[in-house]
């Protein structure tokens, strides 16, 4: 098994068997997300990376993104070094970065729900509703988020990347998309806020760069569609390398319309260079069909927001070394969306826009 995967009856089966054993092996409920799944995943391991993501888009055109970590995805076996970081893009796309560790004494995180607490940052909230602090360096964030898509994690929001099943990754999103309201503050001036909001929430216990070769991730909020897909390449596992693993949400308003991610598809062309010897495609075009319907997507002229290196995390001593053999490298990117969906009675085409990254490991 190599390549994409065939959706045949079989492979379907088979998903859906192994979709409900790891349902009932991880506690799951498979009807909903429940609060408690947005809690502290990683509580009493010592192997493990976690964070809280929250991605807002303001109505003044600014944009604020808010972690919380507990380790870099890099290092899941280091020693515990809680952060906050905020990035913050003004609307005359000026961007800036703060970030803060925190001292592992002042961290704590509840199982029962998202609690977290990072020195003076926090944030808490029971899918339908949370309420953040967050501050590093200069710069502070106080957010009020109300969910407006259902919570969605895909299957079971773990995937495994060895028959031992003792390596994985795994991912669950409260809010696909909400509205947000708050403040923002930088050298004391402080200023209000409105907009709409993205919580994911993810966890592991390897690195990750171990286990995927790189991956494509995106989302949008296109009139009352909420999209997100995604397609990781892996390294080689079980006994196969290059495996394309796609995963897809699509509602309209409250309602989920699919989260099948087996039949997506993703073409990608006309490939430019990109900052630290990379390269990404100016074309993307996704491409969903069953017996029930088709969905299309195709993002178009990209615009660059983020660059990192990712090998930034190690010493700098170390640093040429990694380079020697692999270039990790992160984009982030903003881009046009045309989205045209023929499913269970939904026929509609609509335009707007789409952020995407492209995450390498390579």
């Amino acid at each position: 098994m190599s390549g994409e995967l065939e959706v045949t009856e079989a492979l379907r089966k088979q998903y859906a068997e192994e979709t409900a054993a790891a349902l009932k092996r991880e506690g799951l409920n498979p009807d909903k997300v429940e609060v408690w799944e947005d809690g502290h995943r990683t509580a009493g391991r010592n192997d493990s990376f976690e964070w809280w993501y929250f991605d807002a888009q303001f109505e003044d055109g600014s944009t604020a993104v808010a972690v919380f970590s507990t380790k870099p995805l890099t290092k899941p076996k280091g020693p515990m070094t809680p952060s906050v970081l905020i990035i913050y893009k003004s609307p005359d796309d000026e961007r800036q970065s703060f970030s803060c560790n925190i001292d592992p004494s002042q961290f704590s995180g509840s199982t029962k729900a998202c609690d977290v607490r990072m020195g003076p940052s926090w944030v808490k909230g029971d899918l339908a509703s949370y309420e953040l602090h967050a501050e590093a360096e200069e710069f502070a964030a106080d957010l009020e988020i109300t969910r407006e898509s259902p919570s969605w994690r895909p299957g079971a929001a773990i995937n495994y990347f060895n028959e031992e099943k003792t390596k994985f990754f795994a991912w669950v999103v409260p809010v696909p998309y909400g509205t947000v309201r708050g403040s923002l503050s930088k050298d004391g001036k402080i200023w209000k806020v409105n907009g709409s909001l993205y919580h994911d929430h993810n966890w592991g216990n390897a690195s990750v760069g171990s286990m995927i070769d790189h991956w494509y991730w995106g989302r949008a909020h296109v009139e009352d569609f909420n999209l997100i897909f995604t397609q990781m390449v892996t390294v080689k596992i079980f006994g196969h390398g290059g495996i394309k693993l796609p995963v897809f949400f699509l509602s309209k308003g409250d309602k989920i319309l699919t989260d099948d991610g087996l039949p997506l598809r993703l073409e990608t062309s006309d490939f430019v260079k990109g900052p630290g010897g990379q390269t990404y495609p100016t074309k993307l075009d996704w491409h969903w069909e069953t017996e029930e319907g088709t969905v299309d997507l195709a993002l178009r002229n990209p615009r660059l927001m983020v660059d990192l290196d990712l090998a930034a995390d190690f010493p700098g001593w170390l640093r040429p070394f990694i380079h020697l053999v692999a270039n990790p490298y992160y984009y982030d990117f903003d881009a046009e969306l045309e989205l045209s969906v023929d499913l269970k009675g939904v026929k509609e085409k609509v335009s707007g826009r789409a952020v995407f990254e492209k995450m390498m490991f390579r």
